[in-house]
């Protein structure tokens, strides 16, 4: 009986921090050679429209996450990103306030536009 209840604990503790992880995504947007493929998270529409903008020059192939690390938002790369293209995007992200981020709208979209 007691391993079920340590079972439970630990099955609560994963939870918690896989809640707590989401919560500090703010935006997760996927690319396909320069389109957005997925896009989905907080983001007002003017930081889309410049990530899509950034991302179509670049022709670029990968995922963007935006997160909030230490009171601030943090562009991170991954699959493909090159390093050129990541620094445009974390120069258009530092342009908005971490507030306005946080309050900004969800957005859920999919497939190339």
């Amino acid at each position: 009986m007691a391993w079920l209840v340590a079972l439970g604990l630990v099955a609560f503790v994963v939870v918690v921090i896989v809640s707590v992880e989401r919560t500090r995504r703010l935006l997760v947007v996927e690319a396909q050679a320069g389109k957005v493929a997925r896009l989905s998270g907080r983001a007002p529409a003017e930081l889309a429209a410049d990530i899509e903008d950034v991302l179509g020059r670049s022709r670029a192939t990968g995922t963007i996450v935006l997160r909030l690390e230490g009171g601030r938002v943090v562009v991170r790369t991954e699959k493909g990103i090159d390093e050129t293209t990541a620094q445009r995007l974390r120069n258009v992200v530092g342009r908005f306030p971490v507030a306005r981020l946080r309050t900004a709208r969800r957005v859920e979209r999919s497939g190339a536009r």
